[in-house]
């Protein structure tokens, strides 16, 4: 992740811990009392680090005259292939299901899905309770983050810090209203919650654009870089905290984790360490919601007899997750981004096209 020719190396490695968070949250049939009870607000600090990120990435660009086109070019390249693949493997599972006459499931609705998802749309639903992206739940945030994208390239030249300051204001008090209505923070998977999730996204996003515009270029250097990831675990393995701990969290806490993320940068070693977490969470938050259901069907097939045999099972396929991951980001994701650059991108685009994660 690079920005001011700076690595932001701690901001990789809270990426990273984030996304292993929530895909422990995502998975309490697997890991049981292990689960971390508030990662879902692991969403609000991605939606955070991209405004920070792509800010630092792109403004002096978008002030060169990148167009809104461009912008939202590369930002669709550097998302669809994981995307893509993971819907894919969403496909297969629904597919599944659709044999054994488990679930609700129809071909039309299968197909609909996949169509809408490949094209990083979300999927039309007859009631509110429909997911976003009925293939792969975790996508609506994509979706929604690209949305804000757009809006925040066609119209970064009027947001200034002042406009930018308004829209936090009046995002954060909506936050509050809105979650105070649906029960906590946790929005935006469903459509009769997409409109909590657009909110979400709008208060992070600009926050971290305005967090980023603050950062007065000081760097501190060493183990103290290890204080952020660190302070976000228990953020989001709180057991229940409940609507107010969400505010404070979304609204404070993590915005804060994010600020001293930028300022402090670790050593070699844990630097390769940072580096790696943010080099698969992409990946890792991408996959692992239709991958993890299928590991569920085959575990309870041949473990089901013994509680101890099927958590170690679940905890062993979460873990292998992080190298296939790394393996598929290498193998697979870059070098299909690249051939889309070189397909897709004029030559002054292609050198500008992201080299690594703005979000998960």
């Amino acid at each position: 992740m690079r920005g001011d020719k700076r690595v932001f190396l701690t901001l990789d490695g809270l990426r990273g811990i984030a996304a292993i968070m929530i895909v422990l949250f995502h998975s309490p049939a697997l890991v049981g009392h292990l689960r971390p009870q508030s990662a879902y607000l692991s969403v609000d600090l991605f939606f955070a680090l991209s405004g920070c990120v792509l800010e630092a990435s792109y403004r002096d660009r978008l002030a060169a005259g990148l167009s809104t086109r461009e912008f939202m070019l590369i930002r669709c390249i550097r998302l669809w292939p994981m995307f893509a693949l993971s819907l894919l493997v969403g496909l297969a599972f629904a597919l599944v299901r659709l044999w054994h006459g488990v679930g609700d499931e129809t071909p039309w609705g299968i197909a609909a899905a996949l169509l809408t998802g490949l094209v990083l749309l979300p999927t039309p639903a007859m009631s509110g309770k429909g997911w976003v992206v009925p293939l792969n739940a975790a996508g609506w945030s994509l979706i929604l983050e690209l949305v804000v994208n757009l809006l925040y390239a066609r119209f970064w030249r009027h947001l200034t810090n002042r406009l930018l300051s308004g829209i936090v204001v009046a995002a954060g008090l909506a936050l509050m209203a809105m979650s105070t209505h649906h029960g906590g923070i946790d929005m935006g998977s469903t459509w009769g919650s997409i409109a909590g999730g657009l909110v979400r996204v709008t208060y992070s996003f600009a926050l971290g654009v305005l967090i980023l515009r603050a950062y007065d270029g000081r760097v501190w250097t060493g183990w103290a870089s290890a204080i952020p990831p660190l302070a976000l675990i228990p953020i989001l393995a709180m057991n229940r905290g409940g609507l107010w701990f969400d505010l404070v969290a979304a609204l404070v806490l993590l915005p804060l984790i994010v600020w001293a993320g930028l300022r402090l940068e670790p050593g070699p070693w844990l630097g390769k360490l940072f580096r790696w977490g943010g080099l698969v969470s992409y990946a890792l938050y991408a996959l692992h919601g239709p991958v993890l259901k299928f590991a569920r069907l085959e575990i309870v097939r041949h473990v089901e007899h013994s509680r101890e045999a099927f958590l170690i099972a679940g905890l062993l396929v979460i873990a292998a997750l992080l190298p296939i991951c790394a393996l598929l980001d290498r193998w697979y994701d870059a070098p299909l981004r690249r051939r889309l650059n070189a397909t897709l991108l004029r030559p002054r685009e292609r050198s500008i096209a992201e080299p690594a994660m703005s979000l998960p």
